[in-house]
């Protein structure tokens, strides 16, 4: 089965989970007999699918970095697929052909666009808000990946349960956990003194910095120690910065901005405690990363998270700074409650494999294969 991966949307190092998502599931698919896969690529990404993990690719030109003219590209993406003779188009990257005369299969990982509107640009949005009712008509399946985005997809977007099929993603390769991990040059750089926290995300509003911030404080105040804090991806505004500078707290606060493959695994190996205060995620992928590295992990209720951490975390009122500094307080003064979360969360990682999302995701492109295009 001929199988066109539409990769024209990614920006290699600008994509986050996403990226981490399909450079995973391709280099397991690769694998799987009776899937001949080919990739339609930019000029920026070909040497990463091309040359690096060795697919046939097909290039489009495109240089990457203006979203319009990838969302253009996209559209065209069937028409490549009808003239390779793909069997099936698998865009992994939210949106798909309007159009398609190709049995099509997008990965749809959230609706943010929907129930976290400042998440997303307005332009984009828009464009989201507009397409999707086609992207979801015109698809023959669509993957996502968690029960609580099958869940949004279907009351948001109007799809049949049939139509909408649920695969996990994995947790991190070997390569990646016993890559090098130079902790002495990190910490030094980046002003670490001892035992931290650490989360990992972007600045946006919904992934609850301020909450998170707000809440070490309050541990720091009612239990002093000199346990830090490091925000790993992104900056602080001028507000959060005001507040530290009130709170005479500034350097127990690391905010690192972005920060390289190999630091990010550093930082992970070596902290206290992983904290994940995101009031809506569609998977959660640094969850499991944590888990995997066996760093114990504490944990919002809210989206998806409770779905893929299982057992395996420390929960918390992600809308209440008092049960954030509880939890903090909690996993930082017991070593017993520690061991025992990190416990939970390597049994949980056996319910996660990129080998069993490779597996799933081809019988849902062979099933749609198979089908033929239908309408929703």
């Amino acid at each position: 089965m001929k199988v066109l991966v539409d990769l024209t949307f990614i920006v290699p190092g600008r994509n986050g989970g996403i990226e981490t998502y399909v450079n995973a599931l391709l280099a397991e698919l690769r694998g799987l007999p009776g899937l001949e896969i080919a990739c339609l690529t930019n000029r920026l990404n070909q040497g990463r699918y091309r040359d690096e993990m060795g697919f046939e690719c097909h290039a489009s030109g495109l240089h990457g970095g203006n979203r319009t003219t990838r969302f253009a590209y996209q559209q065209a993406a069937a028409f490549v697929a009808e003239r390779r003779g793909a069997d099936v188009l698998f865009c992994p990257g939210n949106l798909a052909p309007l159009f398609s005369s190709v049995p099509t299969v997008p990965v749809i990982y959230d609706t943010n666009f929907r129930d976290i509107p400042g998440s997303v640009p307005w332009g984009r949005r828009l464009v989201f808000y507009m397409s999707m009712p086609f992207v979801v008509r015109s698809s023959t399946r669509i993957i996502t990946v968690s029960q609580y985005s099958r869940r949004r997809i279907m009351e948001a977007l109007k799809v049949g349960g049939d139509k909408v099929v649920v695969v996990h993603g994995g947790p991190p390769s070997e390569r990646d956990l016993l890559g090098a991990d130079d902790w002495r040059v990190v910490r030094r750089k980046y002003g670490v003194r001892g035992d931290f926290f650490l989360s990992v995300s972007s600045g946006l509003p919904h992934k609850n910095i301020g909450r998170l911030l707000r809440g070490f404080v309050e541990m720091k105040k009612r239990h002093s120690g000199n346990q830090q804090l490091v925000l790993v991806g992104h900056g602080l505004g001028g507000e959060l910065e005001s507040y530290l500078d009130r709170e005479s707290v500034r350097g127990d606060v690391v905010a690192t901005g972005y920060v390289s493959d190999e630091e990010k695994w550093s930082f992970l190996k070596n902290a206290l405690a992983y904290v994940f205060p995101s009031l809506y995620e569609g998977f959660g992928l640094p969850a499991l990363e944590a888990q995997a590295c066996r760093v114990p992990v504490a944990a919002s209720r809210h989206g998806s998270l409770p779905e893929i951490c299982g057992e395996g975390a420390l929960y918390f009122d992600a809308l209440s700074v008092e049960s954030i500094a509880r939890a903090l307080r909690e996993l930082g003064r017991d070593a017993a409650l520690r061991q025992s979360v990190v416990r939970k969360g390597c049994d949980n990682l056996s319910r996660f494999s990129w080998r069993r999302a490779a597996l799933e995701t081809g019988a849902v492109l062979r099933d749609a294969a198979e089908s033929g295009v239908r309408r929703a």
